[in-house]
């Protein structure tokens, strides 16, 4: 009886497990305006945006486009949503992402405060990272409304 037990619960996990192995997800960070060669401040740590865990154990994706001001010594003064799609899922959990970077001073630049237009696209799917990575660039092209 024991063993049976161990057994259907094992039929249960093993496929989801499987499923959950084959999930990949990226984000896209664009530099809307200004530009990335032409920002004043710079996230301090240049690799990719984590992916909010909520999004994925619900498995959403979208995109959104955010406001958002640093002041003159390298602090997040405020983070407006614009648009983003779906519009609940990703507006608080990317708002979130973005509180937790640290800015940084571009080379030759002098401390000012400057507002910046960014885009987040939070990406799901593919059979690998690499695969998650370029379905995410292709989305990153397409309106985010």
């Amino acid at each position: 009886m024991k063993y049976r037990t161990i057994f259907l619960a094992l039929q249960f996990l093993l496929p989801a497990a499987g499923v959950a192995a084959a999930n990949y997800a990226s984000v896209e960070l664009t530099h809307i305006e200004p530009i990335k060669m032409e920002a004043t401040w710079l996230r301090d740590k240049q690799f990719m945006p984590r992916y909010p865990i909520e999004m994925a154990m619900e498995g959403v994706s979208g995109c959104g486009i955010f406001k958002v001001s640093v002041d003159k010594n390298g602090t997040t003064n405020s983070i407006t949503r614009v648009s983003s799609v779906p519009e609940k899922d990703i507006a608080g959990l990317a708002t979130g992402v973005i509180k937790e970077w640290n800015w940084t001073l571009a080379n030759g630049k002098s401390p000012a405060s400057e507002e910046k237009l960014l885009r987040l696209d939070f990406c799901m799917g593919g059979s690998s990272q690499d695969e998650s990575v370029s379905k995410c660039q292709q989305q990153a092209s397409m309106l985010c409304e």
